[in-house]
C-alpha cells in the first residue's frame, strides 16, 4: 500500500511541483537576468539537481526507479510552448546520463552500464520528436501516449536483462506496480495540463506587455524606447561594419493638413510594411527597423556594404512610385522618402555614426527631397556646420 501512494500519488504531484517551479524560476528571473548561454546553463544544473532529488527520493523509499525521464519529457514539451526546443532536447539527452552517472557512483551499476545512457536518449529524442509531429492528436495526449510508452520500459528492460543491476530488487516490474505507474502517469498529465495552461497564458500575457512596451502602436516597428537600447548595446562594440539609415517620409505635414491625422495614419503604416519587407528581404535577421516619432525611421544593419543598403532604399522607392497610396476620397499620393547613411568604423562610436547619418538625411532633404545621401559622399561636400541632430 505504501508503495502504490508513493508511485500513484507522492511522485507525480512531486514531479509537477518540480516542473512548475524550475519553469517559474526561468521565465521570471533566469531569463530576465543572464543571457542565452548563462540561463541554458542554470535550468540545467536546476534540473540535474532535480533529478538528483527524484532517484534518491525513489531509492530511499520505495528501493526502485521510477519516472525518472518524466521531468525531462515534460520539459520537453513544455519548452516547445516556450519556444525552447533546444533546450528541451538538451534535458532529453541529460537525463539519461545523469542518472547512470550518479548510479555508478553510489555503486549501484557497474561501470558498463553506464553507457545505457546513450540508447536510452536516442530512445527519449525519436520518441519524442516522433509524438510532437502528431498533428492530429492535443499535445497533452501526445504526451500521455509516450508516458504510457516510456515509464514501463526500464523496469521491463531490467528484469529481462540477464545481468541486473543492483538498483532493481527483486519485485521491481510487478503488474501492481505497472498499474501504479499508469495511474500516477495519468494524475501527473492531469495536474500537468492546468499547470501548462496557467503557465502557458501567463508567458503570453508577458510576451503581449513586453511586445506593447518595445513596438510601436501604430507600425508594430520597435519603438525609440527600443532604439534607444540597441544604441547602448552597440556603444559597448565596435562600430566596425555597422550600418545606420534613416528616412523621413517627404512633405508629411502637408499631406496630415490635407488629409487628416487619420489618412496620415494609414500613410505610416502603407509605409512602414514596405519598408519592412524590403528590409527582410535585403537582410533578413541582420537588420532592426525602428519608428523614431511622427514619420522618421531607421534600419540598423551589421555586415553588409553601403551598396547594399542604397540598393535597397532603390527597391524600395520603385516599389513606392509604382503603387500608389490610395486616399479614402480615390486620391493617388506617389509616397517618398529622403535619407541618410552612414557607416561606422574602429575610429567611430555608434553615437557618431547615427550623427552623420542624422546630417546626411538633413543634407537630402533640404538639397535633394527624394534621394538618399551618404555620410562619405556629404564629407565632399560644402554643407552647413549648424545641422541639427536628431538624437
Amino acid at each position: 500500500m505504501y508503495k502504490a501512494i508513493i508511485l500513484s500519488l507522492v511522485m507525480p504531484l512531486m514531479i509537477v511541483s518540480l516542473l512548475y517551479s524550475q519553469w517559474t524560476f526561468y521565465k521570471s528571473y533566469i531569463e530576465e537576468h543572464l543571457n542565452k548561454l548563462q540561463s541554458y546553463i542554470a535550468t540545467l544544473l536546476i534540473f540535474c539537481l532535480y533529478q538528483f532529488f527524484i532517484i534518491e527520493f525513489c531509492r530511499s523509499t520505495i528501493d526502485g526507479l521510477y519516472y525518472q525521464y518524466s521531468m525531462a519529457i515534460l520539459s520537453f514539451y513544455l519548452s516547445s510552448y516556450m519556444r525552447e526546443k533546444y533546450l528541451g532536447y538538451i534535458m532529453l539527452v541529460l537525463a539519461p546520463l545523469f542518472d547512470n552517472f550518479f548510479l555508478y557512483t553510489i555503486h549501484d551499476i557497474p561501470a558498463t552500464a553506464m553507457l545505457n545512457f546513450i540508447w536510452e536518449g536516442a530512445v527519449l529524442v525519436i520518441l519524442c520528436e516522433a509524438f510532437i509531429r502528431i498533428k492530429s492528436l492535443p499535445l497533452i495526449y501526445r504526451c500521455a501516449l509516450e508516458f504510457l510508452i516510456i515509464n514501463p520500459i526500464p523496469p521491463l528492460l531490467y528484469f529481462v536483462l540477464p545481468d541486473k543491476h543492483y538498483v532493481v530488487s527483486g519485485t521491481y516490474f510487478t503488474l501492481p506496480s505497472v498499474i501504479d505507474v499508469a495511474l500516477g502517469t495519468l494524475l501527473m498529465l492531469a495536474v500537468a495540463k492546468v499547470y501548462v495552461n496557467f503557465l502557458v497564458k501567463q508567458y503570453e500575457e508577458l510576451r503581449s506587455a513586453k511586445y506593447d512596451i518595445s513596438h510601436d502602436g501604430l507600425t508594430n516597428l520597435l519603438n525609440y524606447d527600443s532604439f534607444h537600447s540597441h544604441m547602448n548595446e552597440l556603444s559597448q562594440k565596435s562600430s566596425k561594419h555597422q550600418i545606420i539609415c534613416i528616412l523621413d517620409i517627404d512633405d508629411f505635414k502637408k499631406l496630415n493638413d490635407t488629409y487628416g491625422h487619420l489618412e496620415g495614419n494609414d500613410v505610416l503604416v502603407y509605409f512602414t510594411k514596405r519598408l519592412f519587407a524590403e528590409v527582410k528581404a535585403h537582410f533578413g535577421e541582420l537588420a532592426s527597423v525602428y519608428r523614431f516619432g511622427g514619420e522618421e525611421f531607421c534600419v540598423s544593419v551589421h555586415g553588409v556594404t553601403v551598396e547594399d543598403c542604397l540598393e535597397m532604399t532603390d527597391k524600395l522607392a520603385e516599389e513606392l512610385r509604382t503603387k500608389d497610396y490610395v486616399t479614402a476620397t480615390g486620391d493617388k499620393i506617389t509616397v517618398t522618402f529622403s535619407g541618410g547613411i552612414a557607416l561606422g568604423c574602429d575610429k567611430k562610436d555608434i553615437k557618431t555614426v547615427l550623427r552623420e547619418a542624422d546630417k546626411a538625411l538633413y543634407y537630402s532633404k533640404r538639397h535633394k527631397k527624394g534621394s538618399v545621401t551618404c555620410a562619405k559622399d556629404l564629407e565632399k561636400k560644402s554643407t552647413d556646420t549648424d545641422m541639427p541632430l536628431s538624437y
